[in-house]
């Protein structure tokens, strides 16, 4: 029968919490520390008198769960995963819920953590993240028979406005090609417009990954890597990716450059990200707002308006679901509505 503390918008409260035999629970919140142990002791005696049935079933507190789940993240996701789910957990969903029991999370409660987020100047898509985070918390707990039931698994979602995604025309893409053929990002650049790759399959890829005799490269999951889903994805060389790999690797040869993987700084593979050097090529082309996941939405664009079917599309993305690929379903229309001004007669 735990008295807990729990923070509302009005200032921290304290709850007495009662479980009882039907499954049904008690909870009251009571203000003040000292109030919330004088119900408790007024439940307690009537506990004992009879007037109350607590049925024995192990609670476990938000805190606690953290702990099983952090072993299980290490486990079962990647590194990056696990990286920024902890950091959202621990920073913003592990201060709100902290001693609660987790059988005693309402919709009220998840409700109060969205609002209090949003006014604490959180974006929607982060709250909405963090409430991913919390649902699959409470999933695996149904899972380890913790609770009966996930509740926030029909919390209404923070509506966001839909963008559409950037990418480069054919006129951007030559001008970027052209800024950064002298940098060391060049042949990362040109296999991320030819091939859509995300950016940690980018930075994994590994020379054993390309056939140069049979024009094709595979990505797949390694022992200290995996892609996502798991699932492996194949692409054929576009003769101007064929010309400025094979120039590649004849660099590495030459400058004597013993490195697995492909892309490289003075001859160290590039773990993280390119921003910096990126952006000096975006600035030298004129353009803005280019980051390497632009470069993954600019070869999906471009494929649906040269009337590449979008199932297509989802193989060559990776995309599990075509609803992802649909974002760009637009192109197509917008280009196909196009293709009637080409026409003969159409200027009359």
């Amino acid at each position: 029968m735990p008295i807990y503390k729990r923070h509302f918008k009005t200032g921290d409260k304290w709850c007495v919490y009662v479980r009882l035999p039907n499954g049904k629970r008690y909870r009251k919140v009571i203000g003040t520390k000292k109030k919330a142990e004088q119900i408790q002791k007024k439940l307690e005696s009537e506990v004992v008198e009879g007037k109350w049935e607590i049925r024995e079933k192990d609670e476990i507190s938000f805190k606690d769960l953290l702990e099983r789940y952090l072993g299980y993240m290490q486990a079962n996701k990647a590194k990056s995963t696990v990286y920024c789910d902890t950091y959202r957990i621990k920073a913003h969903l592990l201060p709100y819920f902290d001693d609660i029991p987790i059988q005693l999370i309402t919709h009220q409660m998840v409700d109060d953590y969205k609002s209090m987020r949003i006014n604490e100047g959180a974006s929607p898509n982060t709250v909405n993240h963090e409430l991913v985070n919390l649902s699959h918390m409470l999933r695996m707990a149904v899972r380890w028979k913790y609770i009966d039931r996930n509740i926030v698994s029909d919390v209404e979602r923070m509506k966001i406005a839909k963008k559409s995604p950037r990418y480069l025309s054919e006129d951007e893409v030559g001008r970027l090609l052209e800024a950064s053929k002298e940098s060391y990002i060049y042949p990362l650049i040109v296999t991320a417009l030819h091939t859509g790759m995300r950016k940690g399959e980018l930075l994994n890829l590994t020379w054993s990954d390309i056939n140069f005799e049979k024009r094709m490269i595979t990505i797949q999951s390694r022992s200290d890597w995996h892609t996502k889903n798991y699932k492996p994805r194949s692409w054929f060389f576009t003769p101007a990716l064929y010309n400025v790999l094979k120039d590649h690797r004849q660099f590495h040869i030459e400058s004597g450059i013993e490195n697995d993987y492909v892309f490289t700084y003075n001859g160290n593979r590039i773990k993280t990200d390119i921003p910096e050097s990126l952006r000096t090529v975006v600035t030298k082309a004129g353009l803005k707002g280019v980051t390497l996941h632009t470069l993954r939405h600019t070869f999906a664009s471009q494929l649906v308006m040269a009337g590449v079917p979008l199932r297509d599309v989802q193989e060559l993305m990776g995309h599990q679901s075509v609803q992802t690929t649909l974002q760009y379903a637009h192109l197509s229309e917008e280009h196909s509505k196009k293709q009637v001004l080409k026409l003969p007669f159409a200027n009359g």
